[in-house]
C-alpha cells in the first residue's frame, strides 16, 4: 500500500483509509461493515470536512470512474458471467459514423461482425429488436450484443 494512504481498523464499524491529497488536503474513506461508505474531504487548512455518504454499489461505480475503468452496472456484469462470452455494449452514432444513414441490412452487421443490434434509443423513443430495414441516425444510441471478438469489427463498420 502507498505511503500516502493510512489504514486503520474501526472496531465494530469497519475500516478507515486516509489519502493525502495535493495542497495539504486529505480524503478519509470509511468502509462500514454494513456496506455503507462515507467520504470526508478535508480542504487545506480546514478541520471541517465536506461529507458524502454512499451505498456500496454507488461507491463501486464512483471508484471505477476514478480509476478510469467504469463499466456497466454489476447486474449487467452478472448477466455476462451467466451467458459466457456474450458482451453487451452501448454505442452512440455521430454524424460522421460510417453507419449513420445506413440500414442494418445494408451494413451486413450480423454476417460481418456476429453482433446483433438489440435496441436503438432515438431521442425519447426505444426501438426494440429493430428490423433489417431500420436506418441508423446520428445521435442513435445502440444496444448491441455479441462476442467480444466481434466488437472491434462492429465498431469500425458502424460507429467509426
Amino acid at each position: 500500500m502507498s505511503s500516502s494512504v493510512r489504514e486503520d481498523e474501526l472496531p465494530g464499524i469497519g475500516r478507515r483509509y486516509r489519502v493525502e491529497c495535493e495542497d495539504a488536503a486529505a480524503l478519509t474513506i470509511v468502509l462500514h461493515n454494513s456496506g455503507r461508505r462515507d467520504l470526508y474531504f478535508f480542504p487545506p487548512d480546514s478541520d471541517v470536512p465536506v461529507t458524502v455518504a454512499m451505498t456500496e454499489e454507488q461507491a463501486k461505480l464512483a471508484g471505477s470512474v476514478l480509476a478510469g475503468s467504469f463499466s456497466p452496472p454489476a447486474s449487467i456484469a452478472e448477466i455476462d458471467k451467466v451467458v459466457g462470452d456474450l458482451v453487451i455494449e452501448w454505442h452512440t452514432l455521430g454524424p460522421g459514423s460510417p453507419g449513420t444513414g445506413q440500414s442494418i441490412e445494408e451494413l451486413h452487421i450480423r454476417s460481418a461482425t456476429g453482433v446483433n443490434v438489440m435496441a436503438i434509443l432515438r431521442g425519447h423513443n426505444v426501438i426494440h429488436g429493430p428490423g433489417d430495414a431500420e436506418r441508423f441516425e446520428s445521435g442513435d444510441r445502440l444496444v448491441v450484443a455479441g462476442r467480444q471478438s466481434g466488437m472491434p469489427a462492429f465498431h469500425r463498420l458502424v460507429v467509426g
